[in-house]
């Protein structure tokens, strides 16, 4: 499942990357191109960008360690999964 997972966070992300590098029409030399829209949704852009790659972690519950519960893995750990198992297959 966690293939699965990463390819569909992974398409999610090729079109946030897409949607973000449109903020380069913002050019500091010229103030035609300066548009507050595209700042801010460049803001919401990264934050959705963050959200798929970190770990969604709850605000209240914890675990036994004391540690925040993780309602739903990010890119970056189900990459990590991925590898470690790929690497248990090879030994």
């Amino acid at each position: 499942m966690t293939k699965g997972q990463i390819e569909k966070k992974l398409a999610k992300l090729s079109k946030l990357l897409t949607k973000i590098d449109e903020a380069h029409i913002i050019n500091s030399d010229d103030s035609d191109t300066w548009d507050s829209e595209a700042l801010y949704n460049l803001v919401e852009n990264l934050k959705e960008a963050l959200k798929l790659l970190e770990d969604q972690e709850s605000k209240k519950e914890r675990n036994e360690f004391g540690e925040p519960l993780i309602l739903e893995e990010g890119l970056c750990s189900l990459m990590d999964e991925y590898q470690e198992g790929k690497e248990e297959n090879y030994d």
